[in-house]
């Protein structure tokens, strides 16, 4: 006979109703396979990159330690009156890296050397460096108690300086107790003076030629000429109305032949002739 149990029996579960489709197997193997959705491509580029960056980085250090872009020749330009062996001692480039150069520390030390004004430091690749040198120039000459010193444009009595042009002017102070010494500065618009006589065709119009300048603290620039009177033109204020008052009257005394040593051009209209 057939038995009965009288314990309770679980139902029994119903199979599923879905499956993976073909679309998401594609995008699963697309990912790698996996699943995981891990940037494999993005991660291998990365590390690529990193190692391509720390190989530059080391290559560049190991250029930098190297001689092979150091300074091993300087060459100075433009040096006439100051030794290049002591412009390149003053820059104090050799052995220096190219790469990481101290152009304005060079510079600022060769400005200091007597007789320069200016200098520009450049690379020279792999392993030099040019120096252009830019040197005070001699505008003329100024005289004090028998003893004729250079100066430059600005006035200032020069040790080492490019020779004045042949032609240069000499200037020569009288009343002075003392010489003068290199780095003291003489009266900057008597020289600007000067310079501007010689320039501008003055000398042209008052048909003769300068003999011989002078300067008084007292009186300022006197200008002695070559057969004419003497010229007290003092300063450079209302420059343009002393030269057209000096030629003015140049002519006139010439016309009339007058007997005059000096023509005071200092106070304006009110010329005064000796």
């Amino acid at each position: 006979m057939p038995s009965f149990g009288f314990g309770r029996r679980e139902p029994a579960r119903p199979a599923p109703r879905y499956t993976l489709g073909p679309s998401y197997m594609q995008r699963s193997k697309s990912r790698g396979g996996s699943g995981s959705g891990v940037p494999w491509r993005a991660l291998a580029y990365a590390a690529g990159s990193s190692a391509a960056i720390a190989a530059l980085l080391m290559g560049t250090a190991a250029l930098y330690r190297s001689d092979l872009l150091r300074v091993k020749h300087v060459q100075v330009v433009g040096a006439q009156v100051v030794e290049p062996q002591q412009v390149a001692l003053a820059a104090s480039l050799a052995s220096h890296s190219l790469l990481r150069l101290d152009s304005q520390g060079a510079e600022q030390r060769i400005r200091e050397l007597p007789g320069v004004i200016d200098a520009r430091v450049h690379r020279d690749w792999p392993q030099g460096v040019v120096i252009d040198l830019t040197e005070r120039q001699g505008w003329g000459y100024w005289q004090v108690l028998g003893t004729r010193s250079v100066i430059d444009a600005k006035g200032r009595v020069v040790d080492k300086a490019r020779a004045p042009t042949s032609n240069a002017p000499t200037v020569y102070e009288v009343g002075v107790g003392q010489p003068l010494e290199p780095g003291m500065s003489v009266d900057r618009d008597t020289v600007a003076l000067v310079t501007r006589l010689q320039s501008d065709g003055t000398y042209g119009q008052l048909g003769a030629q300068p003999q011989r300048y002078e300067f008084e603290r007292s009186r300022g620039l006197l200008v002695r000429m070559a057969g004419a009177p003497t010229a007290i033109f003092g300063d450079s204020h209302d420059y343009e109305f002393k030269v057209a008052a000096w030629v003015a009257t140049s002519q006139r005394i010439k016309a009339e032949r007058m007997k005059v040593n000096e023509i005071d051009l200092r106070f304006g209209k009110e010329l005064v002739v000796r």
